[in-house]
């Protein structure tokens, strides 16, 4: 079950539609890969999201989405597989089919190496995807700076704490779920303790289905 976010969700849905690029930002554990899975298949038949682990190496991104845009790895003339600038370069210069457009989601992003920037520039330029970039707290301000440049026209969102609300609703579906038949006052006591952090919320749950 998918909590709250329906502000977020329905920006970023619009932005998309508008044709522009995403920056989520908030802390650690606050629900911004969660959110954007949850986007995803709301839009299942309209989009593509393909899921990267920007801490990875452009090398090892670069593999990530030629499997998944279904590229061949090989070379068909010397059969032997494509380096890393190849791959890059068809990844980039792919005419996708009508219909779904593709979305990049860059998960994980805490640091932009020159290496890095290089890959983005190439991805970006072509104009064949939109992006979602997901960035760490800690990401160096500069670095936020241009990313934020490359993505234009780019959303900002930024995710705080769940509300109290939301969080209710979501012990309330639990105890109904798991018929653990929580009464009223400790449901709003576990949400107080909780506090609208999502990381809180998960671990307390996983800790009371495994006790």
């Amino acid at each position: 079950m998918f909590v709250g976010r329906e502000k977020e969700t329905k920006l970023i849905i619009k932005e998309l539609m508008r044709g522009h690029n995403i920056v989520i930002e908030g802390k650690f554990g606050i629900g911004r890969t969660s959110l954007v899975k949850h986007v995803s298949s709301l839009l299942v038949n309209k989009w593509r999201f393909i899921f990267v682990d920007f801490s990875q190496t452009p090398g090892k991104m670069s593999e990530k989405l030629m499997k998944e845009l279904h590229i061949p790895k090989m070379n068909r003339q010397t059969g032997k597989r494509f380096g890393y600038k190849s791959m890059r370069y068809r990844i980039a210069n792919m005419l996708l089919p009508k219909g779904k457009k593709t979305v990049i989601v860059f998960d994980n992003i805490a640091k932009i190496t020159p290496q890095k920037t290089i890959f983005l520039r190439h991805l970006i330029l072509e104009q064949h995807f939109q992006f979602i970039a997901i960035v760490e707290h800690f990401l160096p301000e500069n670095d936020l700076f241009f990313l934020k440049a490359q993505l234009l026209p780019a959303a900002t969102v930024f995710l705080h704490n769940l509300n109290s609300e939301d969080v209710v609703n979501y012990l309330r579906h639990l105890s109904d779920r798991h018929r653990w038949n929580w009464p009223e006052d400790h449901i709003s006591s576990m949400a107080s303790l909780i506090g609208g952090y999502p990381l809180g919320m998960i671990e307390m749950m996983k800790k009371k289905i495994s006790g």
